[in-house]
C-alpha cells in the first residue's frame, strides 16, 4: 500500500526557535541555523574546498527538515567560483514540512532561495521528488519516506555526508546502525561525514561501517562536534558506487520517437552531443504519433510498480514540458495543456474500494483526489457515469510534436530515412552499420530506442516483446463543446478542438478477426467505450483513425538502461549462484530504452533521467528496486537462475 507520508507539525518552543512536536526537539542549535549549517556541515566536510573544480559532486544528508543546510550549500556553490559544474543534494526526510513552512522559518540571507525552493516544494507523497535549480546545476533529491526503508534504495557516489536527524534519544532509528552501514554503500573513497552528534552509538556505529571518527569544536553551545572519513581497513561492500563519467560526451540514439527524443535530450543537457537515427521520414513516427496523449498516474490500492513508476514518471515529465514549453505553445501550436484528468471506476464495487483507500490514505488534494460522479461534473464540463479519481495536475500532450521539439537543439544531429542494421564495438567505441555494413554514425555510447526492433538489434533473446495494436477514433462531437478535461478509465477522452474529440482505444493482440469493415468495428469498439465513460448517451460522428502499434514486454513495464552480456551471463550462471541484477555483466557504453507500451508519455522521460543518470554516475531519480523492475536484464536474471547447477 502507498505509505501515507505524515507532515511536520512546527510550531516555536519558549526561546523562539522552531520545534518539532512530533520528537520534542528543536530543528536546530539555539545559536542559530545558518550557522550551525556553515560550521558543522559545511566546514565539517571542508567545503567548499573539497568541491573545487570538480565535474561534479554528490551531497547525501539525513534529516532535511527545514531546508537549511540545503539552502546554505545552494548559496555556497552560487557564491564559489571554482564550484562543481554540477551539485547533487540527496536528502531524505520521514515527515516533510509545507512550502509555507520553508519559507517563514528560512533565514533572511537565504530567504531568496527559499522561496525558489517553496516555489517547486512537492507534494507530501511517499518517494523520490527531483527538484532542478540553476538551469539544471543544483540538483535537489528529496526521498520522504523512513531513511531505513530508503537509504538502501539510493544509488549514488557520495563525496559527503550531513548527518542531522534528531538527537538520538529522540529519534534513534535515524541513526541506527543500519542507517550508518548505509553510507558506507554509497561512500566515494575518501567521502566525509560531519554532524553535531558526538554519541557515543553514532560513533562506533560509523566506525564499524569503515570510516575514520574524529572530534572537532562544535559551534554555539555545542562543545564538540564529529567528523568522519571513510577510509575502510577492509571491503565492506560488494559493489563500487556509481562514479563520474570520465570520457568523450557523445552518443548515437537510435530512433526518435519518445524514448529516443527524451533520452536525446537528457544527454543533451548535460553537454552532450548527440546523432539520433530514426529510418522514418521524421521524428515521432509510429506510436509516438499520437495526436494527443494523456499525463496522469495511476493509483492503486497496493502501490504497484505501475503506480509508482507512473507517479514518478509524470513528476519528471511534467518538469521537462515546463522547461521545453513554458507556456504550453510550441512553434505557435498547442503542444501541453494541464487541465487535468477524471480516472473513472468501472462499477459501484470499485468506487467503495476507492473511496475507502481515499479516506485511509488522505492523499494531497493536489495530486489527486476521489470523486463522485456529481463532483466530477463541474470538473469535466459533462456528466461521467462514475466517481473516481481526479488528478488535477493531468495532460494532454501532442506526442509527436513533443519529440521534434525535443530534438530541436543544437546539441542534436537528427539524421532520418537511415535504418540501421546491426551494431558493433571496436576501441571502446559503437558504430552503428546499415545493410551494406557501412556504419552510419560512431560515438563511445549508444541507446537503443527502437520499439519492436530493439531486441534484434541489441541481439537479446530474454528481452522479448510483443506488438499491440491500438486505434484510436477521431470524432465530430458537438455536444462534447462544454468537456473541458479528459478522461481516462475502461477508455479514453480527450479535445482535440472545439468540435472534434478523441476516443478509444483498441488493445489487439494478434491478427483483427472481426468480420466485415475493419474501420467500422474500431469505431463502434471506441463509440461503446465513450458511452462506458459518459452518464448520458452522445452524438458522435467518426472523421478518422489514429492507428499504431504499441510495444509490450511481457510484463507490461518498460525495457531500461544498460544492456547485459546475454552469453557471458548465461555461461557464469552456475558460477553465479544467488546473483542480482547489479552482478550481471554489462556491454558497455550500451543502452537500452522501448517497450513503453501506451505509458510512454509518462515513463519516457523517466527512463532517459535513469540513463542519462547511469552513464554519468550521477544519483538516480528513483528508487534501486524500481529501476530493478524495469533493468532490461530482468528476464536474462530469471533464464540464468533456471540453469541446472
Amino acid at each position: 500500500m502507498l505509505r501515507r507520508i505524515e507532515p511536520a507539525h512546527v510550531v516555536l518552543d519558549a526561546t523562539g526557535a522552531p520545534f518539532n512536536e512530533h520528537y520534542g526537539d528543536v530543528y536546530s542549535t539555539r545559536g542559530g541555523a545558518l550557522g550551525q549549517a556553515r560550521h558543522v556541515f559545511l566546514r565539517g566536510n571542508h567545503l567548499p574546498l573539497r568541491w573545487q573544480e570538480r565535474d561534479q559532486f554528490v551531497i547525501v544528508e539525513t534529516g532535511f527538515g527545514l531546508g537549511v543546510n540545503f539552502l546554505a550549500t545552494w548559496q555556497a556553490w552560487r557564491d564559489d567560483p571554482a564550484r562543481p559544474r554540477r551539485l547533487f543534494f540527496v536528502s531524505i526526510e520521514k515527515h516533510p514540512v509545507d512550502a509555507a513552512t520553508l519559507k517563514r522559518f528560512a533565514p533572511a540571507e537565504l530567504a531568496p532561495l527559499a522561496h525558489d525552493l517553496a516555489a517547486t516544494w512537492p507534494a507530501a507523497l511517499a518517494g523520490w521528488h527531483r527538484r532542478e535549480f540553476e538551469a539544471g546545476a543544483v540538483t535537489l533529491t528529496l526521498a520522504f519516506g523512513d531513511a531505513e526503508q530508503l537509504l538502501p534504495q539510493v544509488v549514488a557516489g557520495a563525496d559527503a555526508f550531513f548527518l542531522d536527524g534528531f538527537a538520538p534519544e529522540r529519534n534513534p532509528d535515524m541513526w541506527s546502525p543500519r542507517v550508518l552501514k548505509s553510507l558506507a554503500r554509497l561512500a566515494h573513497e575518501g567521502a566525509t561525514v560531519a554532524t553535531w552528534c558526538t554519541a557515543r552509538s553514532v560513533r562506533e556505529g560509523l566506525g564499524a561501517a569503515g570510516f575514520e571518527v574524529s572530534l572537532d569544536a562544535g559551534f554555539g553551545q555545542k562543545r564538540q562536534m564529529l567528523r568522519a572519513r571513510f577510509a575502510p581497513r577492509w571491503r565492506v561492500r560488494r559493489h563500487e558506487p556509481p562514479a563520474p563519467l570520465n570520457g568523450q560526451r557523445s552518443a548515437i540514439v537510435i530512433g526518435a520517437g519518445l524514448a529516443g527524443a527524451t533520452a536525446a535530450w537528457a544527454l543533451v543537457r548535460r553537454g552532450w552531443h548527440v546523432q539520433v537515427l530514426e529510418q522514418a521520414t521524421h521524428a515521432g513516427a509510429g506510436a509516438s504519433a499520437l495526436p494527443r496523449g494523456l499525463l496522469h498516474p495511476q493509483l492503486t490500492a497496493d502501490d504497484n510498480d505501475t503506480a509508482r513508476l507512473t507517479r514518478a514518471g509524470c513528476f519528471t515529465a511534467l518538469s521537462m514540458l515546463t522547461q521545453i514549453a513554458p507556456s504550453g505553445l510550441w512553434q505557435r501550436a498547442p503542444l501541453w495543456h494541464i487541465h487535468g484528468t477524471f480516472v473513472q471506476a468501472n462499477d459501484a464495487e470499485e468506487m467503495a474500494r476507492w473511496r475507502e483507500f481515499a479516506d485511509a490514505l488522505a492523499l494531497p488534494q493536489a495530486f489527486a483526489q476521489f470523486c463522485t460522479a456529481d463532483e466530477a461534473t463541474p470538473l469535466l464540463g459533462v456528466s461521467p457515469r462514475n466517481g473516481g479519481w481526479w488528478f488535477p495536475t493531468g495532460a494532454s500532450v501532442a506526442a509527436a510534436a513533443l519529440c521534434a521539439a525535443l530534438l530541436e537543439h543544437s546539441g542534436v544531429t537528427l539524421r532520418t530515412g537511415v535504418a540501421v542494421e546491426r551494431l558493433q564495438r571496436e576501441d571502446n567505441v559503437w558504430s552503428a552499420q546499415d545493410a551494406n555494413g557501412v556504419a552510419v554514425a560512431a560515438a563511445p555510447v549508444c541507446i537503443v530506442a527502437s520499439a519492436l526492433d530493439a531486441p534484434r538489434l541489441l541481439e537479446l533473446e530474454h528481452a522479448s516483446v510483443h506488438p499491440v495494436r491500438g486505434r484510436l477514433s477521431l470524432l465530430e462531437a458537438p455536444s462534447l463543446v462544454s468537456l473541458r478535461a479528459a478522461m481516462s478509465g475502461g477508455g479514453t477522452l480527450v479535445r482535440l478542438d472545439e468540435r472534434t474529440v478523441l476516443a478509444g482505444a483498441t488493445y489487439e493482440i494478434g491478427a483483427m478477426d472481426e468480420p466485415g469493415d475493419e474501420t467500422a468495428w474500431v469505431h463502434a469498439s471506441n463509440l461503446q467505450r465513450l458511452s462506458r465513460l459518459l452518464a448520458t448517451p452522445v452524438v458522435a460522428k467518426p472523421i478518422g483513425v489514429f492507428d499504431a502499434t504499441r510495444c509490450v514486454a511481457r510484463d507490461r513495464l518498460p525495457m531500461v538502461g544498460p544492456v547485459a552480456d546475454e552469453p557471458t551471463t548465461l555461461h557464469q550462471a552456475r558460477s553465479r549462484r544467488g546473483a542480482h541484477l547489479v552482478d550481471l555483466p554489462r556491454r558497455a557504453g550500451l543502452y537500452a530504452s522501448f517497450a513503453f507500451g501506451s505509458r510512454g508519455l509518462a515513463l519516457a522521460p523517466l527512463a532517459a533521467e535513469l540513463i542519462a543518470a547511469q552513464i554519468e554516475g550521477e544519483p538516480w531519480p528513483l528508487e534501486r528496486e524500481l529501476a530493478d523492475r524495469i533493468d532490461v536484464a530482468r528476464f536474462l536474471l530469471e533464464a540464468s537462475r533456471r540453469v541446472r547447477r
